[in-house]
């Protein structure tokens, strides 16, 4: 049986997501906020009154991510298109996010963006090299600069003002930045956070001043803050072909554990 998921569902939604806690840390942070039920849209596939598999789509990104049985990704993803749910992005571990995919695309919707592998990237909290870093946390004042670097990040050429959902979208608490001659010279944010694990993500240094060593700074700052909060490990994504990233990533003690998939769509 599939049916759509109510806030009364909530608890079985993230007993489901923490089976696979390190591949849902974005589901379980939704989740986890007040307004999970309000900004998102959640479809379950059931067997004898057990949930077996979810596909979330979130309405501040329009991204969708799915956990569970590969089987149950086709299905689920069409309820979600049948309730006109506009998907920009997959953000998700593989084999899960190939089979999205690949509906998606016999649906006659290929990622017109593209579609790009990434390594999974773990640090454990025992394995983590700190080092001094002049981060700080970002201000509000900081979300249009923030913006503008994220648009380079995400490879899009769009032209100011920045838009009121750009601002939203950012979590100003997780966001560690370095300025330089009065401006952000590179940023990284944890995106996402379970009970044991954070996410760490939208990692981006403007190109004027690159190759100085910030973005590690940024990271390792970041680091530090989550080990402190009592998380056991952090998680990141990285393109195969950036070896400067690995090495640098690698320094700070992180270890390849996986694959993961990002296919755009808008």
């Amino acid at each position: 049986m599939i049916r759509e998921l109510r806030e009364a569902d909530r608890q079985t939604i993230l007993d489901l997501a923490y089976e696979r806690e390190r591949e849902n840390l974005f589901l379980i942070g939704n989740l986890e906020s007040p307004a999970a039920f309000e900004e998102n849209r959640y479809v379950g596939c059931f067997d004898d009154e057990r949930l077996y598999s979810v596909v979330a789509w979130f309405g501040k990104h329009m991204s969708v991510v799915a956990t569970g049985r590969t089987g149950d990704v086709a299905g689920l993803t069409d309820v979600l298109l049948a309730a006109h749910c506009r998907i920009d992005a997959i953000p998700m571990f593989r084999p899960l996010g190939d089979s999205m995919v690949d509906h998606l695309r016999s649906r006659g919707m290929p990622p017109t963006r593209g579609a790009w592998e990434s390594l999974v990237l773990e640090l454990s909290a025992t394995s983590f090299f700190s080092l001094p870093s002049p981060a700080e946390m970002a201000e509000e004042d900081d979300r249009d600069a923030l913006a503008m670097l994220y648009r380079i990040l995400h490879r899009r050429d769009v032209v100011p003002p920045v838009t009121a959902a750009e601002r939203t979208r950012m979590n100003l608490a997780s966001t560690m930045v370095i300025r330089q001659d009065g401006k952000i010279a590179s940023t990284a944010a944890i995106t996402a956070r379970s009970r044991h694990y954070a996410q760490l993500g939208a990692v981006v240094t403007h190109p004027e001043y690159r190759r100085r060593g910030y973005a590690f700074q940024c990271v390792s700052a970041l680091c530090a803050r989550v080990f402190a909060e009592g998380k056991e490990s952090v998680i990141l994504f990285t393109s195969e072909a950036n070896e400067a990233a690995q090495a640098l990533y690698c320094k700070l003690g992180f270890r390849e554990t996986g694959k993961y998939l990002l296919a755009e769509y808008a």
